[in-house]
């Protein structure tokens, strides 16, 4: 007879309202030397929190979701640095919201399809895609769309997506590339950079504990679990 495994317990604690409250006033000083004045608060309320939140979700991502995705429990890994690239944004130095990010494959992540969460003072955006597709990537993208059959099965699970309340996005064309015709079937896919669909959950003055609280991990999980056919699709492009 086979003993029983102890039930792992609960690392991640969740996040707090201080947390949320830390983002808020980011919001109104996105400034360098107010940030460096409260680093290790972002340190504590944040970071912290969202180190244990990674370790957390890796092993359910794994199991429950695609065996090779990556849960990375560092900055500059799963987790985004808050500090933006200074030569795109001068004047807005900092994220307003925690981001992390999970993904499958070697190299930069960036260039991989993963699932990702944005957590902001007053929402929780959840999502799956590449926000830019790199430019091999882009152009075996382009050829799938203009072919029947994979391109109608992407049609047919992003309006999947849409319909369950999520939201296509990512940067795009003004107008079909060529050579593809400009009143192609799938013209709208066609102009599109980056694919990725996301949607949003309000967080409620009341945030409720089953959003920020130690649910959050096996929560998300099953959010990614409904876009994982987006990933699945864009894998196919590597």
């Amino acid at each position: 007879m086979h003993a029983v495994p102890p039930a792992v317990p609960h690392r991640f604690a969740g996040f707090s309202r201080e947390s949320l409250e830390l983002l808020r006033q980011l919001e109104a000083n996105n400034d360098v030397a107010w940030f460096e004045a409260r680093r290790q608060l972002f340190k504590d309320l944040l970071v912290e929190p969202a180190i244990d939140l990674v370790i957390e979700i890796g092993p359910l991502l794994r199991q429950q979701v695609g065996h090779g995705l990556r849960a990375e429990p560092r900055v500059g890994g799963s987790i985004l640095r808050m500090r933006h690239d200074a030569r795109f944004m001068r004047d807005r130095p900092f994220r307003t919201h925690l981001e992390l990010w999970f993904w499958e494959g070697r190299g930069p992540s960036h260039q991989h399809p993963g699932f990702f969460i944005r957590l902001g003072a007053d929402e929780l955006v959840l999502g799956a895609g590449l926000t830019l597709f790199p430019p091999h990537v882009l152009l075996r993208y382009r050829d799938q769309v203009d072919q029947p059959r994979p391109g109608r099965e992407l049609v047919a699970l992003l309006r999947g997506l849409e319909a369950a309340g999520s939201r296509v996005e990512g940067p795009r064309l003004r107008r079909v590339p060529p050579p593809f015709p400009a009143d192609h079937e799938r013209a709208e896919l066609l102009r599109q950079l980056g694919l990725r669909v996301e949607r949003t959950e309000s967080l409620p003055e009341a945030v409720p504990e089953a959003i920020l609280g130690p649910l959050l991990p096996e929560l998300l999980v099953n959010a990614f679990g409904r876009h994982e056919p987006l990933r699945r699709w864009l894998l196919r492009l590597e």
